[in-house]
């Protein structure tokens, strides 16, 4: 008689069990939806309007951390549809297929999360002559060479977005040693009462832009004599003309971004982790079947 009593009560709370764990499932896969639009928006973010700065830092660990979060948030925003379907109908082989997914994304968002970590470990010195070297060897010349087209764009929305010119802080003269100076660069010898028709020190991009995006003086920012970029050393102060290097500026810049990166990609690789157990559980409930899983 008891177990005529008890067994069903049983089934039923096995039953239960099983759907409140399918709905846990169904819930989590919403959540894990959004966070594969969230990465998939800030790996787009970063690789369009924030990797300017790869080209002529010389390392490639952020751009491919900026690549895994891509490639895990796309997985994420598909494969979720896989984990709702399975997890409403019950089926062991879409569980078993979203459970290898899961895995297989979690550890690329870790990779992810330790190649910034690893980038930012590298940012020193080695950074600072590499920026150095693409300026003075490739910017601003020879544009039927891909790299030079390349370097050059790095160099200009560098200086641009980060309102900074050369390397380091009042680093004008930097440009003098460059291909592009010796091309297109000012003439010392030329008379002063000509400087209207003189040619730069420094390009376009180090010269300081309004809150309308125009420049406050193209001519005292490009070809000042009395003072920089003429006249590093000494002279009047240019206010046309940024002063900061862009060494400095674009090491804040990269820190902030692979501290996004590491923090994005471990934590969603965190959360992946914890699907991966409630989806195992399920899969487990299933197999045993409501009757068995006492």
């Amino acid at each position: 008689m008891e177990h005529i009593t008890y067994a069903p009560k049983e089934v039923n709370k096995a039953k239960e069990s099983l759907l409140l764990l399918k709905y846990i499932l169904f819930t989590y896969n919403l959540l894990i939806f959004m966070c594969g639009l969230v990465l998939l928006a800030v790996g787009i973010w970063m690789a369009v309007d924030r990797n300017f700065l790869t080209t002529i830092i010389g390392i490639d660990l952020y751009a491919a951390a900026v690549f895994l979060i891509l490639i895990g948030g796309g997985l994420i925003f598909i494969f979720s549809f896989i984990g709702c379907c399975g997890a409403i109908s019950e089926s062991i082989c879409l569980l078993a297929a979203f459970f290898i997914v899961l895995c297989v994304i979690s550890a690329t968002l870790f990779i992810g999360g330790f190649c910034a970590v690893a980038f930012r470990a590298q940012i020193g010195d080695k950074i600072q002559k590499t920026m150095s070297d693409t300026l003075v060897q490739y910017y601003g010349v020879e544009f039927q060479y891909e790299k030079n087209r390349l370097v050059t764009d790095a160099w200009d929305k560098t200086q641009e977005r980060l309102q900074c010119c050369a390397v380091s802080t009042n680093g004008w003269s930097l440009y003098k040693q460059s291909q592009w100076f010796k091309r297109f660069g000012s003439l010392d010898d030329q008379p002063l009462k000509y400087e209207e028709e003189s040619r730069p020190y420094v390009p376009l991009s180090c010269c300081v832009k309004d809150r309308f995006w125009r420049y406050i003086n193209q001519d005292v920012c490009q070809k000042w004599r009395i003072g920089p970029p003429g006249s590093p050393v000494d002279g009047a102060i240019n206010r046309a003309l940024y002063y900061n290097g862009c060494y400095d500026a674009g090491l804040s810049y990269l820190v902030d971004n692979a501290v996004i990166l590491i923090g994005l990609g471990i934590a969603v690789a965190l959360l992946l982790i914890f699907g991966i157990v409630l989806s195992g559980f399920l899969i487990i409930k299933l197999r045993r079947g409501p009757t068995n899983g006492r």
